[in-house]
């Protein structure tokens, strides 16, 4: 996954993925969080895709999410493998 800063100011970030997801997922942990962030194509044509983070400190803003985003991942990883392990049908929520 290539990911590159296209601005780096205290309050503000933007960062260009050559995928969706993970910006995704972090988007929407920090709306969940009220930090104003958003995602968008800069061309329909060239490849790339952008999140944008607004806040007093963005880039702890998204260390923290990257946190919450692997430690959510990795729980989820764990309930899948102990769902298919003991044969369960449902993975706890």
């Amino acid at each position: 996954m290539a990911i590159r800063f296209i601005e780096k100011k205290n309050a503000s970030v933007e960062l260009e993925f050559d995928d969706k997801i993970l910006p995704n997922l972090l988007r929407a942990d920090l709306i969940r969080h009220e930090v104003d962030s958003y995602c968008y194509d800069p061309h329909p044509l060239l490849p790339g895709y952008r999140l944008h983070v607004d806040a007093k400190d963005a880039i702890k803003e998204i260390k923290g999410s990257l946190k919450r985003v692997e430690k959510d991942w990795k729980d989820f990883g764990k309930a899948l493998i102990n769902a298919t392990e003991t044969g369960k049908k449902t993975v706890p929520k």
